[in-house]
């Protein structure tokens, strides 16, 4: 299990600062909803300032909720037609895009669930900003953005997180251990993570350069996944994340994140 130490002293300020500019946001969002009058020079320097340094900033150090708040707080004063037109494009759209998850999910609970893992099965549609970057970046029009909507299963371990392996071939289970675990065992963390991507590769078409092994190789933040963007039923590309309940409660609540959870399960 990946173990995270606190902030250092650099990142406590780095944290602090990512704290400043979403107060600095926020205040110029409270302007703008109230139709006060405000420096749209400053304004428009501040933003450019939170999307190219502070947003970056904040991913890194797993801030991920203030993160999406300046994101998304950054498109609505800065470029409040494309944040209005979106947002009403993207409720038009949530109805089908359940429809979608719905018929994809259906055959991929049923198979994790003969495999005896306890898990629970997420759709969500993707943020105004995610969709108004890719639109600007990728020069696309609405309609030609296909993943509008991401999914994750989150899946629970038994307390007891290894087994015994008898296997003599050592390379084959490379990414079932971790350098805590004593010889001859294998994480069923990791091993559960494989065992639903197999599931998962059986059953849709995995694209080749949208996978992403953050398990064995976790970002910097320490943040843990198996991501992969695989052809929907629709016959588009539907976004799907495989975490453990520890990796969603540490992406979810930060660096800090591995302390939390650690006292919160042994109460329970």
């Amino acid at each position: 299990m990946l173990v995270k130490t606190h902030y250092t002293d650099e990142e406590k300020q780095q944290v602090n600062l990512v704290w400043k500019k979403l107060e600095a946001i926020r205040s110029f969002a409270k302007l703008y909803d109230k139709g006060a009058g405000y420096d749209e020079q400053a304004m428009r320097a501040l933003v450019d300032d939170v999307l190219e340094n502070v947003v970056p900033l904040a991913e890194r150090l797993g801030l991920n909720k203030e993160q999406s708040e300046m994101q998304d707080t950054c498109v609505r004063i800065a470029y409040p037609e494309d944040y209005a037109n979106l947002k009403k494009l993207l409720q038009e759209a949530e109805a089908s895009c359940e429809m979608v998850f719905k018929t994809f999910a259906l055959p991929l609970k049923a198979m994790i669930t003969d495999l005896g893992i306890d898990f629970d099965f997420q759709y969500r549609m993707k943020s105004i900003y995610s969709i108004w970057r890719k639109m600007r970046v990728d020069h696309k029009e609405f309609d030609d953005v296909y993943d509008l909507f991401a999914t994750r299963i989150v899946y629970k371990v038994p307390e007891d997180n290894s087994v015994s392996w008898a296997g003599n071939d050592v390379t084959a289970v490379n990414d079932l251990k971790t350098a805590s675990m004593t010889p001859g065992s294998i994480d069923l963390e990791r091993l559960y993570c494989w065992r639903i991507y197999n599931v998962i590769s059986m059953l849709y078409r995995i694209h080749p350069d949208r996978i992403k092994n953050w398990i064995t190789h976790p970002k910097p933040s320490g943040y843990q996944a198996l991501q992969m963007t695989v052809m929907g039923p629709d016959c588009n590309w539907i976004e799907i994340q495989i975490r453990s309940e520890r990796m969603d409660y540490e992406a979810e609540y930060g660096a800090a994140a591995h302390w939390r959870y650690k006292e919160e399960t042994a109460v329970k």
